[in-house]
This record gives C-alpha cells, structure tokens and sequence, in this order.
C-alpha cells in the first residue's frame, strides 16, 4: 500500500459565508461532544489500519483554527496514536485570518502542525463583505505576514467571481498573496449555483458579476502571473513553488488510500469508497452507539476504478497515460466520447506529451464538461 492520509472535518465556524455549501455549524455547543466522537471514530479505524502509514493529516472544515490549539494538540495525538503517522508528516490545518494569532501558532506548531491553509478569498474590503466574511483585508495581510514569519508551509486560497470584483481587484488580490509569501496558492470560481443567497443575488443584480468571458481571461492571465513568480500549475485550481504541492490533496487525485473522520468525510479504502452520514446529531448517535456513522459504503471495481484514474487524473498537470485514456475511450463502444476525444484534441483542449495526455492551460477553463464525460 502507498503512503496514505488521514482527513478530519472540523464543522465549526463563528459564522456561514454566503457561498458556503460545506458542512458546518455555527453552533458550539456540542463542540466536545463531537472531538470525543472523533476520537471514538478513530479507534474503530484503528484495526482497519493496521500496517499502513500514514504522511500527511488534514484538518479541514468548517473553521478548524476555531478551535483552541489545546483541541488540536489532543486530536493529533490521539491520531499518532492509534495510526503510524510519520515523523515527517504534512500536517495541514485550514484557519481564517481573524484566528491568527501569536499565540495560536505558537500552540499550532507545539501540536505538530507544519502547514496552514488560510481562507483570504479577496484582499478588498468589499469583495469580503459582500459574501459575509468575518475578516478585512488588513487583517489577512496581517495574519500572512505573521503566517509567513512562522516558518510554517503557507497556503492561501482565493475565489474568483466575486460579487463586485473587477480584473484590476482581483490581480491584486492575486498580487498581494504572491508577495505575502505564500508557497502555495488556489483559486476557485465562485459557483453560484452551491448557495441560494449567492444565485438569487445574481439573478436579481448581474452587473455585479464578472461575465464567464472575463473570467476566463482572467484565469488565463492569473496562471500567467503566478508562472513568472515561480509558481507551478500543477492541478486545475492549485499552483505552488517546487516541491510545495499540497501532499495530502494530491492523493485524492492519484487516488491513494485516505481514510476520512468526521461527518460528512470521505475516504477511499481498501478497494472501497465511503461516506459518512452529513447530519451533525446522527453523526454524533451513531458514534455514541459505539458504530461508524457511515451513509455510503461500496466497492470500486477495476472498471470504475479505470475511470476514476482518468477522470481524477487529468485535474494534474502530469495527466494520465496516454494509452489508458484510449483504451477507456475504445472499451466505452460510445461514438459520441470518440467523437469528442478526438476533438478535444484538435480543439487543442487536451494535449499529447510523450506517452501522457494533459489539458493544456485553455482546456483547463473546459475541463468540468470534459471530466464529466468520464464520470
């Protein structure tokens, strides 16, 4: 078995952002209540486990930096001791900037956690409220540089699509994280169509939206700038400096073993993918009962496991083996996806290097409407 990770969602959060369709709370109450589930998750794993190890650990949410370092500190130990998670480790905690602090990283780096993953979205003051985040901009410039200081792995996440955000405010804000000191950047588009506070504010008030066009061009313009800031394009939404690639992200999309903790987790494992259930309280009773509150649980078969490697594959920049995605093509006996293969190629969305098959930077702005076809 190759390295695995362990993923742990931490629902938590002071407030919900519009856009937001995650699984969260902004209610503490059962805070407790839930870390001891987690714990009780992680011992029923424990014996499933066996024999693999583990380099990478990943706190997501939710808000995970909500919590007191002291949490974090305990539910990474309980972690390195009920699975063989190695000293090297990438241990990620995702935080927004209004919980940076001094002493919240002294307490991070006491726990164990050597990388951050920090929610800025925008650096314009506008662009933040319009979707109800808690911090301004001179708050993340505040919290990257005290990030960057720490000597911690920094990632920073922005969205593009914004309401009110213009190409010049978005380069900015593109700008100001590349000079923050960040050695990993994503970049999401806006999908309106996740939240309705998000879609019914575009429905009532379009002009504030960057049409599809706009975006694509700033798209293609942002992986231009970061490129000359030493920044690799390695997967659609994600570029980092040499040897900085989120560890544990890109096992999901070379389908390597993770195990998931935590409502709403997924994980792929031992030739099986599940999911546990998405509701806060059966989360909580079933693990107070003693059982995994697991909501899907089936085996991926060699077929569906070939899709998989193509269709998760082709998000890398390193692509996937060419005669595996003609062969797919073939086997599928569809006119229509030999049609579009061979199209996508000419159209110069998909890209032959050596024996592998990739997009190329423009296939990229398509690559939802390619992907689909293999799913």
């Amino acid at each position: 078995m190759s390295e695995a990770g362990l993923y742990v969602h931490l629902p938590y959060c002071a407030s919900r952002c519009a856009y937001c369709a995650f699984v969260v709370t902004t209610e503490p109450a059962s805070r407790d209540r839930y870390l001891g589930a987690v714990e009780t998750e992680a011992a029923l794993l424990e014996p499933e486990a066996a024999g693999a190890r583990f380099d990478s650990v990943y706190f997501g949410g939710g808000t995970p930096s909500l919590l007191p370092p002291a949490a974090i500190a305990r539910l990474l130990a309980t972690l390195r001791g009920r699975f063989a998670v190695g000293a090297d480790a990438e241990v990620t905690l995702e935080a927004n900037p209004e919980d940076v602090s001094a002493a919240a990283l002294e307490g991070w780096i006491e726990a164990g956690v050597n990388r951050v993953s920090v929610g800025v979205q925008s650096l314009s003051d506008a662009e933040l409220s319009a979707v109800g985040r808690r911090h301004d901009a001179t708050r993340a410039r505040s919290a990257l540089a005290q990030l960057a200081r720490s000597g911690l792995s920094l990632s920073g996440d922005l969205i593009l699509g914004l309401p009110g955000q213009t190409r010049e405010s978005f380069l900015a804000s593109l700008s100001g994280l590349a000079d923050a000191g960040v050695e990993h950047v994503s970049v999401y588009l806006l999908e309106t169509e996740k939240t309705k506070t998000i879609e019914e504010d575009r429905r009532l008030h379009p002009e504030r939206y960057l049409s599809d066009d706009a975006q694509a061009g700033l798209w293609l313009e942002m992986g231009e700038a970061l490129a000359g800031r030493g920044f690799t394009h390695y997967e659609i939404s994600n570029w980092a400096r040499p040897g900085r690639e989120a560890r544990h992200n890109v096992k999901y999309w070379l389908r390597a073993p993770t195990l998931g903790l935590g409502v709403s987790s997924h994980e792929l494992w031992g030739g099986r993918r599940r999911a546990n259930v998405s509701n806060l309280e059966q989360y909580l009773a079933a693990l107070a009962a003693g059982r995994r509150p697991v909501a899907l649980d089936e085996p991926v078969g060699a077929a569906e496991a070939a899709r998989e490697e193509i269709f998760l594959g082709l998000r890398l920049s390193r692509g996937v083996a060419l005669a595996q995605v003609a062969a797919f093509v073939v086997g599928s006996q569809d006119v229509r996806l030999w049609n579009d293969y061979e199209g996508w190629l000419s159209e110069g969305i998909l890209e032959r290097a050596g024996d592998r098959l990739r997009f190329t930077e423009r296939g990229y702005l398509v690559s939802n409407e390619v992907l689909s076809r293999f799913v």
